[in-house]
């Protein structure tokens, strides 16, 4: 006979070991229940609980301010224009999104085939605070044939004007995420340097290409919040 049916045969030889399986198949069965009520009660909950957090669609209204300027620069220079957002714009929105600064020019020169200039455009790093390390932003660029260079600040972080559905916690507090006057408090600078490319005649001593003139349209994207229940 084996060992595990010599332990068979002593557990069920009498009534002492009958009832210590009896004690045994009870501890068990206590066990058992133990457990599913930990899940059925405790962990069931916290399912129903995740089931029935509300859904919440969040939208932003865009409204833009546009503020111009125009310098002539010249050959080698480097200049820096600055730009500074209405207050009142952040007294009456929720946040500041986006800023976009376009740097527009075209050959001035009025000399034969004289090809345009290249203009470089940088966003300087500043202590306003903004979503700098933004991996969509494009803090600078260069032109050397009349293009516009567009350049673009993500200021409100992780913003970029689409709808989100989040869910969970309430109305208010994915409001309150999304309304910050900080973001965006401050004066910019964009510095814009033109390097003349001379025309074929500019040996010539009367023909002469040494400045460029620069057009630079700032626009600072405002937004308000809404958030409602998602059907």
């Amino acid at each position: 006979m084996t060992d595990s049916e010599n332990v068979l045969s002593d557990l069920f030889s009498g009534d002492g070991s009958r009832r210590n399986v009896s004690v045994y198949l009870a501890v068990l069965a206590v066990a058992l229940l133990y457990h599913a009520s930990v899940y059925w009660f405790i962990l069931g909950s916290e399912i129903q609980a995740k089931d029935e957090q509300i859904n919440y669609i969040v939208e932003f209204e865009e409204s833009s301010e546009l503020f111009s300027d125009s310098r002539t620069i010249n050959d080698g220079e480097k200049e820096t224009l600055e730009f500074t957002a209405s207050a009142d714009l952040f007294d009456s929105m929720s946040g500041f999104g986006l800023l976009t600064i376009t740097v527009s020019y075209a050959e001035t020169s009025g000399e034969f085939a004289d090809p345009c200039d290249t203009v470089s455009a940088d966003l300087a790093l500043t202590d306003v605070s903004a979503d700098w390390n933004n991996a969509n932003n494009v803090l600078s660029g260069v032109s050397s044939d009349c293009e516009t260079i567009v350049l673009t600040l993500h200021v409100y972080p992780e913003y970029d004007g689409q709808t989100k559905e989040v869910t969970g916690m309430d109305a208010s507090y994915w409001s309150d995420a999304w309304s910050d006057s900080s973001y965006g408090q401050g004066t910019f600078e964009l510095d814009v340097e033109v390097l003349v490319n001379e025309p074929p005649t500019s040996g010539i001593p009367t023909v002469s290409d040494t400045n460029e003139e620069v057009d630079v349209t700032w626009e600072a994207v405002f937004y308000d919040v809404s958030v409602r229940e998602s059907s």
